[in-house]
């Protein structure tokens, strides 16, 4: 995957809290590269299941975007999906794997419970334009905008 100058545009109004999971540490990488082409998002990374139950539940605020790796050492995808559920954990999901597309569709499912949301899924290896493409399609309130800040306040 690589970067193209569309980043800007797509994460224009963009929350700014990204936490990737995968194992794989060249594409957390070059997701990193893609969030943090807008300067205001802030990105946290974990290799597995384990390591993101630690940043999720120590984080000094709700993480407004997670890409989630089904196949991972340690605790996988799934399992942490369920221990977010059984958290209650309010996050949107973005599912990335190579595993197959049945698999795929029923983490999908199972992300879409309770205070959990799946906003889409992405076969590895991952392109620009579908992600771009899914971020498009959501509608997101930056914490700093003007707007929100006066209907909190009011």
């Amino acid at each position: 995957m690589t970067v193209d100058s569309n980043t800007d545009e797509t994460l224009k109004n963009f929350p700014g809290r990204v936490l990737i999971i995968d194992d794989d540490p060249l594409l957390r990488a070059v997701l990193r590269q893609f969030f943090e082409g807008n300067g205001s998002v802030v990105v946290d990374e974990a290799a597995n299941g384990n390591d993101a139950q630690n940043l999720i539940e120590f984080a000094s605020a709700s993480y407004d975007l997670t890409t989630l790796d089904l196949s991972m050492p340690e605790v996988d995808g799934f399992e942490l999906l369920s221990h977010l559920k059984k958290h209650n954990v309010e996050m949107r999901i973005l599912i990335i794997s190579s595993l197959p597309a049945t698999v795929i569709k029923m983490a999908e499912t199972l992300a879409n419970f309770d205070t959990l949301k799946a906003i889409g899924h992405l076969k590895k290896p991952v392109s620009a334009s579908a992600l771009h493409a899914i971020l498009r399609c959501q509608t997101w309130q930056r914490h700093d905008d003007p707007e929100m800040l006066q209907q909190v306040n009011a």
